[in-house]
């Protein structure tokens, strides 16, 4: 991206922040007055005009129609992100209003997701989404087999960081009390440590070469793994607040609004969208086509990942209209995605 000289970038932060306020194109006369307010100067109309004609040259801002003022587009916005926007800040009352949000004790990740999209989606007064934890990249620390009747098994793990996951499952024969006890103890030490996501592997590779009595080993752990861990849990998704966003001018067109209502009713999609946009620390901003949509080029997703000792196992964010305050939204999903964090280490 061509750097800007500090007149244009002066004249470029004053129509994305004038037009994401009023939503109306931003004329030379509007920036004169906001260039006095702002710099205790005077620029003539002449320069501003002057100064907006090499800005749409370079494609940071056009025109909607002929004699209307300008609008920032999607590389207007994306220099203003990068260059131009002051740094993010929560305001005192945020932080407290979403610490407070968090205090009370939550027995279940249902309620503190869907709570923390509603955070997001009431802060923001923009749509907010929280992607389930995936806690496939948590390293098991135990694993606890105990019969149920003759022939089910509770299979219960707990993670390092204290996640638990049961499951039953039905062994199809009876395993002897002293079998099982050996079988326990055998799967603890082979797979303390391991990450989640890889025991699969690991068990199938072992299995593949052990011989004589560990091979009966490896193929009875290999057979309970396979019940009690899915390869690829389902992905889930909490979205809060798609109304903001339907309500907001740029989509009182139906054909607008119809394409952007069937995109948030599709969580699959918006996974998709969101999942895994950065593995960077702090919030992400995805404008208009950036994020290759094209029934969501009008819009813009600030996304964060939020960590459970220091490991990724989720994705949250705002999506609203490329028109929004985007220095509160990107404070505001940083500042969630570490107290969701949080959240969740004491949680578990």
């Amino acid at each position: 991206m061509q750097d800007l000289k500090e007149r244009q970038k002066q004249v470029l932060q004053m129509i994305v922040t004038t037009y994401v306020d009023t939503i109306n194109p931003v004329g030379s006369r509007t920036i004169s007055k906001f260039y006095q307010k702002c710099y205790q100067g005077e620029l003539s109309p002449a320069t501003i005009r002057n100064e907006m004609h090499n800005l749409e040259e370079r494609d940071y801002i056009e025109q909607p129609h002929t004699s209307a003022g300008r609008v920032p587009t999607d590389k207007g916005y994306r220099y203003y992100v990068d260059c131009l926007m002051p740094e993010p800040k929560v305001p005192p009352h945020v932080a407290a209003l979403v610490a407070r949000e968090y205090r009370d004790k939550i027995h279940h990740i249902e309620t503190l997701v869907e709570r923390t999209s509603k955070i997001l989606s009431t802060l923001s007064e923009q749509a907010g989404l929280v992607i389930f934890p995936s806690f496939e990249q948590l390293a098991l620390k135990r694993i606890e087999l105990t019969p149920i009747g003759r022939q089910h098994l509770l299979v219960v793990c707990v993670t390092n960081s204290g996640f638990i996951q049961s499951s039953m499952i039905d062994m199809k024969e009876v395993i002897p009390e002293s079998e099982l006890s050996r079988l326990n103890r055998f799967l603890n030490q082979e797979l303390e440590g391991v990450l989640l996501a890889d025991i699969h592997t690991h068990l199938a590779d072992r299995l593949e070469q052990a011989q004589d009595s560990l091979r009966a080993l490896y193929k009875a752990a290999h057979a309970i793994v396979l019940e009690s861990f899915p390869k690829a849990a389902e992905r889930r998704i909490a979205l809060e607040g798609s109304r903001h966003v339907l309500e907001q001018p740029e989509f009182q067109n139906f054909e607008k609004s119809r394409r952007l209502f069937k995109m948030l009713e599709s969580k699959e999609s918006l996974m998709n969208l969101i999942h895994g946009t950065s593995e960077h620390p702090g919030a992400q901003v995805q404008i208009g086509l950036e994020h290759q949509c094209q029934d969501m080029r009008d819009c813009s997703f600030v996304t964060a990942q939020y960590r459970v000792n220091e490991r990724i196992v989720g994705t949250l964010g705002v999506v609203g209209p490329r028109r929004m305050h985007y220095d509160r939204i990107v404070s505001l999903v940083d500042f969630v995605s570490r107290r969701l964090g949080e959240a969740l280490e004491k949680w578990l």
